[in-house]
């Protein structure tokens, strides 16, 4: 599925989000970036995946997988047992399959985001198709440091991040050919290897430019650095985290399924209470009639329809503590935010409980007093209270309006 909001590394440190090709925002921190965003594309940055080819010999489809992680096993590439991997064949041939592979052995924590649409590679976002087939080179910056990545289709077959300093040079020029002499040996470029190499970084002087050309013996081009429009995510990158998170909201939608059905067949049954409720109510005023009569028992008939009006707020929906609590419960942000007290008192509600830190007390808040179901309700929060741990504990109150 394609996406057009990306999270992609910066240039320098920190984190971009891009939408639909243009800058939105940016950020040091990944998640606060990414914040409750269902629809975004993450991009794992280059110094965190490998990206290398792969050959087959002629064997059955089936045993690809095994074999491709048999060669992670032996690059020590498996990490802790939770490393990612990714593949895809990018040519066949008499003598085997040729594979570009991506393995990400032990992903930081901090780059899970459990709401996150997808995940790929920074530079699978970087890989313009030229002619079918075609292989090219391209440096570009990311995170502070330069990164060579070559590609065959638009596909990257070899992703480097550059050990040099973050300067275009005679250095460069001569550690980037490297790189690529070392590609010769693989069969995918027996015949023929990038053609050119394109420098998509700002601030190239002609200077630097020659001095780079060189030490370097294939054509170079600059282009001004773009932000890609959108990209595909790889089903086979994403954190177990994220699995995770995903069957749980999978099991949350069945269950408000199940629970909006409830909610109908209570509306039905309610329906019908309120229809026996009339006629009571009709039946009331006769009473009332015959009291005028029989003055004695008029006293006893009108304290019966006040009782009768009090348990009216019992046949609003809206009004049901477990009604009340199931729509507070769909407000609870996925983690960091823990209720220790539900209270009603008439159509009066209270709320007490512990949140990581005071931002995401206030957005509990903030989203109760967006939801339809309280459109009647005007909520108010005092001040957190910031503890020793830096956690907030909050009262939250909410009061039909005026």
């Amino acid at each position: 599925m394609s996406h057009s909001t990306l999270a992609l590394p910066a240039p320098d440190r920190g984190w971009i989000l891009s939408s639909g090709g243009s800058e939105s925002g940016r950020d040091a921190d990944l998640r606060v970036l990414a914040g409750k965003r269902g629809d975004l594309l993450i991009a794992l940055p280059a110094s965190c995946v490998s990206t290398f080819l792969v050959e087959l010999p002629p064997v059955e489809e089936g045993l690809h997988e095994s074999m491709i992680h048999a060669q992670i096993d032996k690059r020590g590439l498996s990490g802790k047992g939770a490393a990612l991997v990714d593949y895809e064949r990018v040519a066949h041939g008499e003598r085997g399959d040729t594979f570009a592979v991506r393995v990400a052995p032990d992903l930081p924590p901090e780059f899970v985001v459990p709401a996150a649409a997808g995940y790929t590679t920074s530079a699978a976002l970087r890989g313009v198709p030229p002619l079918s087939g075609a292989a090219t080179a391209s440096i570009w910056q990311e995170q502070g440091r330069l990164v060579l990545g070559v590609f065959v289709g638009g596909a990257p077959v070899h992703v480097q991040v550059l050990s040099g300093k973050s300067e275009v040079g005679k250095a460069l020029g001569g550690e980037a050919n490297l790189v690529l002499l070392g590609l010769k040996g693989a069969s995918l470029f027996e015949n023929s290897g990038p053609s050119e190499l394109v420098l998509s970084l700002d601030g190239v002087s002609e200077e630097d430019l020659a001095a780079f050309r060189s030490a370097f013996p294939l054509p170079v081009r600059v282009e001004v650095p773009r932000l890609p429009a959108k990209g595909e995510a790889r089903d086979r990158l994403l954190p177990r985290a994220v699995v995770a998170h995903r069957r749980r909201r999978r099991a949350t939608m069945r269950n408000l399924a199940l629970l909006a059905a409830g909610l109908v067949l209570y509306a039905v049954v309610g329906a019908w209470v309120w229809r026996d409720a009339q006629a009571t109510k009709r039946e009331i005023a006769s009473l009332e009639r015959r009291i005028a009569i029989i003055e004695p028992d008029v006293e006893r008939v009108r304290e019966a329809g006040e009782r009768w009006r009090s348990l009216e707020p019992a046949f609003d929906k809206d009004l049901f503590p477990i009604v009340q609590l199931s729509r507070i419960t769909a407000a609870l942000p996925g983690s960091g935010v823990v209720l220790r007290e539900y209270r009603t008192s008439g159509s009066t509600v209270r709320l007490r409980g512990q949140a990581r830190d005071v931002q995401l007390a206030n957005r509990l808040l903030e989203d109760l007093q967006s939801m339809d179901g309280f459109g009647r309700y005007e909520w108010r929060m005092p001040n957190p209270k910031v503890e020793r741990n830096n956690t907030a504990t909050f009262e939250i109150e909410g009061k039909p309006k005026t």
